[in-house]
């Protein structure tokens, strides 16, 4: 009789004899460049670079600018206050897949085209945002060219209320990752499909108080579902006031692997993610925040890790040759990097190779809210300020 072995393991709040790759020389921050935006944007916005674009969302419209901030493309994607659009990721051509709810007011085929969050002034983190809406039951994708032509709309309804936070795409289909109210309060969902719109059936994580907050969907489909919870999830105790999790399925939806990452008396989120299982979270123990950056292998292992002393919000991004980027606020002193005393919270972009060492250091203005790369623009951020919302370029 063929055995389902699932392994579960807890990540200790501390990788000490893992920080080995310490920067061989000091390292000087320099300052990124702001994009001359042509259209201000507000901090709700998320964002992706893709290819030579900027590609933009908020709940009802996606663009794309270029790296002079002039607008390319503009395509509203909802009707009114029937749905939301809340994630995005690019595939292998440059397509956008974005990821949202729908109130279940119509039939939409998958070929049928459908006809602010506050800035945080106290730079702290947040709780995951529950899901408001109980009309709110549909998982939506819209699929939109390069160019901006909406090609087509993928709908499934899950008959509870959704809040979709993240999507990832491989050359066979998706994941969107999120949280669905319960009565209880909230579980996470996972939901796969292929790329033709059909959509497998839901998974779910926790019956109340665990989100998903980023998805990695493998070569071979497998997924990673990182986020956090209050929860005892199989078998597995809570083991601070709230842990990180790492849920690994295989292409069927089996799971295959727990992990929490956690410390007594602290709270950790995972947050952020890449592909290369390079991960970014928040660490809260009583007032004091930390950001957490941890380059994963595929068992779930750690490689590398670091943390730093910041306001707790934490970007990830994957750049070239096995190298990382991470993104979050502070003004206290780093390790290993001169010239850095702001005297209040700043936005600070760390580079590491593929060893984890850090060989990099830039700052904007602001508190960070998105982060990507591409070839053609580089590492590109997004940060928020009392006064605008801001993108920065390495040049």
């Amino acid at each position: 009789m063929k055995r389902f072995v699932v392994v579960f393991l807890t990540l200790p709040l501390i990788f000490s004899s893992l920080n080995a790759n310490a920067a061989p020389k000091t390292i000087v921050v320099k300052e990124m460049v702001a994009i001359n935006l042509a259209t201000p944007i507000t901090s709700d916005t998320k964002m992706l670079a893709v290819g030579p674009s900027i590609v933009l969302l908020n709940s009802s419209t996606v663009w794309a600018i270029g790296a002079d901030g002039a607008e390319k493309w503009r395509t509203p994607l909802t009707e009114g206050a029937t749905s939301i659009a809340t994630a995005l990721a690019a595939d292998a051509a440059g397509n956008i897949w974005i990821a949202g709810t729908s109130a279940n007011v119509r039939d939409v085929g998958p070929t049928d085209v459908p006809t602010t969050a506050p800035i945080n002034p106290d730079n702290v983190v947040v709780d995951p945002i529950l899901p408001v809406r109980a009309d709110l039951t549909v998982a939506t994708i819209w699929k939109v060219s390069n160019t901006g032509v909406l090609l087509s709309t993928f709908t499934s309804d899950n008959l509870a209320p959704l809040l979709i936070n993240s999507i990832a795409l491989n050359a066979k289909g998706f994941t969107i990752g999120g949280i669905k109210a319960t009565e209880g309060g909230n579980s996470g969902v996972i939901i796969s499909g292929d790329l033709d719109g059909k959509f497998s059936k839901p998974i779910y994580l926790g019956i109340i108080d665990t989100s998903i907050d980023s998805v990695i969907r493998a070569t071979d489909s497998t997924v990673y579902a990182i986020g956090n919870s209050t929860e005892n999830l199989a078998g597995r105790k809570l083991a601070g006031y709230r842990d990180g999790i790492i849920a690994k399925y295989s292409n069927t939806g089996k799971l295959l692997m727990l992990v929490r990452s956690s410390a007594s008396k602290a709270k950790r989120e995972w947050n952020s993610s890449t592909n290369s299982l390079f991960l970014a979270g928040s660490v809260q123990t009583g007032q004091k925040f930390e950001s957490a950056l941890t380059k994963f292998a595929t068992n779930i292992s750690p490689t590398w890790t670091f943390r730093f002393t910041s306001t707790g919000s934490t970007f990830a991004a994957v750049g070239p040759s096995g190298s990382h980027f991470a993104a979050f606020a502070s003004k206290s002193a780093i390790k290993g990097v001169s010239n850095w005393k702001p005297s209040k919270p700043t936005s600070l972009l760390l580079t590491f190779d593929r060893t984890g060492a850090l060989v990099g250091a830039r700052s904007a203005v602001g508190i960070p809210i998105a982060l990507g790369y591409s070839k053609d623009l580089g590492v590109v951020l997004m940060s928020t300020s009392q006064t605008a919302v801001s993108i920065f370029r390495l040049t």
